[in-house]
């Protein structure tokens, strides 16, 4: 569950991150992760700007990504990106696309 470890210190360093929070403020979103050989989590950006990690499955998740948990482990470290992912097939996204450029952004935001 590499991805899974990853994904919680990202939520960690993102409920920290004022001006991040203040970003996301207003823009409630759930995205719902399945990885190859691992359990399903998500991510929520709630009301207030928080994010929120859950393990298991949303019943209405704003966006859905599947792939291997190596691959979501690379774009989660920034050495794969998401949208070349995407268009090669490694990463599948249903639901809102636009919506996980959101994610995107907090994923850069926290690298730098």
């Amino acid at each position: 569950m590499v991805s899974l470890d990853l994904m919680k210190n990202i939520v960690e360093q993102a409920n920290k991150n004022l001006s991040l929070k203040n970003e996301l403020k207003g823009s409630p979103r759930i995205f719902q992760f399945k990885l190859e050989g691992e359990k399903p989590f998500y991510v929520a950006i709630k009301e207030d700007g928080s994010l929120e990690l859950k393990e298991g499955e949303h019943s209405t998740p704003t966006a859905t990504l599947s792939a291997k948990d190596e691959v979501m482990k690379d774009i989660i470290e920034g050495r794969l990106d998401g949208v070349q992912a995407f268009f090669r097939g490694q990463l599948k996204i249903s639901g809102d696309v636009f919506a996980v450029q959101k994610l995107n952004t907090i994923l850069s935001r926290l690298r730098k």
